[in-house]
């Protein structure tokens, strides 16, 4: 069970990681498309038309703007490229956290598995525990018994019956209902004289090797 708790918990790990990678990735294609309309903006202001009215614009300047411009359009391509490689990433990412979630599902129901069964085999274990102390418990009521069957020879011995007259199984039965009575039903009870680790469905016998290691 140690090992699948591992591989849940690398899952995870890797989720995250991913998550953190996407946000970046998606962090960068937003920038990028904000400087890209910053750029057109001002690019559209340095379009040669711009100074198509103005008088004493140079040959030279003009080729400057050009430049400058030109310079602008280098810069939008550039992240014009960084979008859309940041998009490409981020749905990359998107489905790599997608396949990893679907593995974190089916290996977190693995773990639950694994932790059922270790439930089970607990709880065979306490089944055990139970027959023991019933076991015992019957022991002492087979005392009380042998004691009230002394009772009452020692009663008819005084001439005097009716010191023992109350038979004390009725009180011990009540007794047991009150205190077993929600573990207590009006069905038949041939069926339970197996052992209760046997009867348990909800328990689970280890196997050899688990019996060993305990």
């Amino acid at each position: 069970m140690e090992a699948i708790a591992n591989v849940v918990e690398g899952i995870s790990a890797e989720i995250s990681r991913f998550k953190a990678k996407q946000e970046a990735a998606q962090a960068e294609a937003e920038q990028a498309a904000e400087r890209i309309v910053e750029l057109n903006n001002r690019r559209a202001a340095l379009a040669p038309d711009t100074f198509s009215g103005e008088r004493g614009v140079g040959e030279e300047l003009t080729l400057l703007m050009k430049g400058l411009a030109e310079a602008l359009d280098e810069e939008t391509a550039a992240l014009s490229r960084t979008k859309t490689i940041a998009g490409d990433v981020a749905r990359e990412l998107d489905r790599l956290i997608l396949e990893a979630e679907v593995r974190h599902h089916k290996a977190h129901k693995r773990l639950a598995r694994a932790r059922y069964e270790a439930l089970c085999e607990e709880r065979y274990s306490l089944d055990g525990e139970a027959e023991e102390a019933v076991e015992g418990f019957v022991e002492v009521l087979e005392r009380l018994e042998g004691l009230y069957a002394d009772q009452v020879r020692a009663a008819a011995d005084a001439e005097d019956p009716s010191l023992a007259h109350q038979d004390p199984r009725d009180t011990i039965e009540q007794w047991l209902a009150r205190r077993l009575g929600r573990w207590l039903s009006l069905a038949s009870l041939e069926k339970y004289d197996t052992p209760l680790p046997e009867l348990d469905p909800l328990a689970l016998k280890p196997e050899p090797d688990d019996e060993a290691q305990r």
